[in-house]
């Protein structure tokens, strides 16, 4: 090669520039590839509606909860696409998400469906475990649920329910400006806490417990949006320091329930050491889960409806008129609120507006599966999607507006009120939040006048905060109260 070749004549710097700009190249064809191979839809689901993969990464890696996402994503394609039925990626899978109560009942009341076990890497199931009435199948479920029914069925604890509202009111005193959601939260775990597993948080004495304390840190801990959208990262970035909270709060769960065992009481934990087929692990997975489904979904509730009726002065009224028609001064009982269609029209209508839970976990059927409209291939998740149903304008009237009287001109519930899900595995607890929030809330009528300050983040719509099991928690929901004289 002479001295003219271009190649001599061409710097170092600029070789290296170039080779350099190849390996970025081909570095990002291959990232390409892999996030392509990785969200590509299979072959064999491709004939039902996807919704678009780009907006959901964006909403999943924002952090954004899953009740505006389905508002804002699943349900306007699914509008656009005249379907009930959609694919939707997340937790690095495509899973089939219904958006329909009809289509629902098809695979939710399907016995021979059964959850889909979810990676055993990730915090958020190291701490519920898997040997409990949410999570457990075949026999072991059978056992748990049985237990479960049979404890909420002996007792209806609302007694104990208007005894926690009366201390709820002692701290509150004359009103003024409280964070209701705070409240809800103590009012719920105390309820929980002395009604089914046997033990007093002191959540309303003791905002501050050790107890409670250590549960919101381990919350907030597991509650990144990257590892629950990406649960692999927990198998390449390991979080030990969030692993141990999660350890020691199971190892305190494990020692609460030795406790009740030398301590037995009514409590469901004491039903469940009449099986002697339970384990250790099964009596704490299922305290741990009693705890925090107990607790926080119908802490959510409770937020929920007392915001909407600080939003809405006439639907307060009326429900106080006739909460005092019907109850006087006397304590809530089970007649008093089958006399009472208004307030039952409330609950129903803000559990509609802004849901506990959001979705199912997933099932899986070993054979083909008619839903809907679609055939669903075998070993495919499948999701009962509760807030796209309960926001489906296709099935309800102005699904954005609070409106009560949409369920006082029922004759039975509309199937698509689904707020506990559907088929023989619906949530065992339904009517232990519904009377719990009956009793708070019909007390709170005659207690309290209260409306939602002019500077709340809440008025335009109400407002939940992440949540690791996709749950409607609204945050910092201040409300301002008037004692009754």
């Amino acid at each position: 090669m002479g001295s003219d070749s271009p190649l001599l004549r061409t710097p170092l710097a600029v070789i290296s520039t170039v080779r350099l700009q190849d390996v970025l190249v081909v570095g990002l064809a291959l990232l390409w590839l892999a996030v392509y191979r990785w969200v590509r839809v299979p072959p064999h689901l491709r004939h039902i509606p996807k919704v678009p993969i780009l907006p959901l990464l964006r909403s999943y890696l924002s952090g954004e909860v899953e009740e505006q996402r389905v508002k804002r994503v699943i349900l306007p394609f699914a509008e656009k696409a005249r379907t009930n039925v959609v694919l939707v990626f997340i937790v690095g899978e495509w899973q089939v998400h219904v958006l329909e109560g009809k289509a629902g009942r098809q695979f939710m009341e399907n016995r021979t469906l059964m959850k889909q076990q979810p990676p055993s890497h990730m915090l958020l199931w190291r701490l519920t475990g898997n040997q409990n009435v949410f999570m457990a199948e075949g026999e072991m479920w059978k056992r748990h649920a049985n237990i479960v029914h049979e404890a909420l069925r002996r007792s209806t604890p609302i007694e104990q329910f208007a005894n926690l509202a009366r201390k709820t009111f002692s701290l509150m005193g004359k009103g003024g400006r409280i964070r209701w959601n705070d409240y809800t939260h103590r009012f719920t775990l105390d309820a929980v806490g002395t009604t089914i597993i046997g033990y007093d948080f002191e959540a309303l004495d003791k905002p501050d417990g050790v107890f409670v304390k250590k549960y919101h840190d381990v919350m907030d801990a597991i509650s990144s949006p990257a590892y629950i959208f990406l649960p692999f990262l927990e198998r390449w970035w390991p979080r030990h320091e969030v692993r141990r909270l999660v350890d020691e709060f199971v190892d305190d769960f494990r020692v609460l329930v030795e406790n009740k065992r030398k301590d037995p009481g009514n409590d469901m934990l004491t039903y469940m050491f009449e099986d002697p087929e339970m384990t250790d692990v099964e009596f704490r997975d299922n305290a741990i889960v009693a705890f925090m489904g107990g607790h926080d979904t119908t802490a959510g509730a409770l937020s929920s409806l007392v915001h909407f009726l600080g939003m809405h002065q006439d639907v307060q009224a009326k429900a106080r008129e006739e909460v005092f028609a019907v109850m006087g001064s006397d304590d809530p009982s089970l007649e008093y609120f089958a006399k009472m269609p208004y307030l039952n029209a409330i609950v129903r209508e803000a559990m509609r507006c802004n849901g506990p839970s959001n979705v199912t976990i997933p099932r899986l059927a070993d054979v083909p599966l008619q839903v809907g409209d679609y055939v669903i291939p075998a070993n495919t998740p499948i999701v009962l999607n509760m807030c796209a149903i309960l926001h489906n304008p296709a099935l309800w009237p102005s699904p954005s507006e609070f409106d009560p009287d949409r369920f006082t001109k029922m004759d039975k519930l509309d199937e698509n009120l689904i707020n506990f899900g559907l088929g023989p595995r619906q949530c065992p607890a339904r009517n232990f939040s519904i009377n719990e929030q009956k009793t708070l809330f019909s007390m709170l009528l005659r207690e309290y006048r209260w409306t939602v300050p002019k500077d709340s983040i809440h008025r335009d719509y109400i407002k939940n905060g992440f949540s690791t099991f996709a749950l409607s928690l609204p945050y910092d929901v201040d409300i301002d109260f008037v004692k009754i004289t």
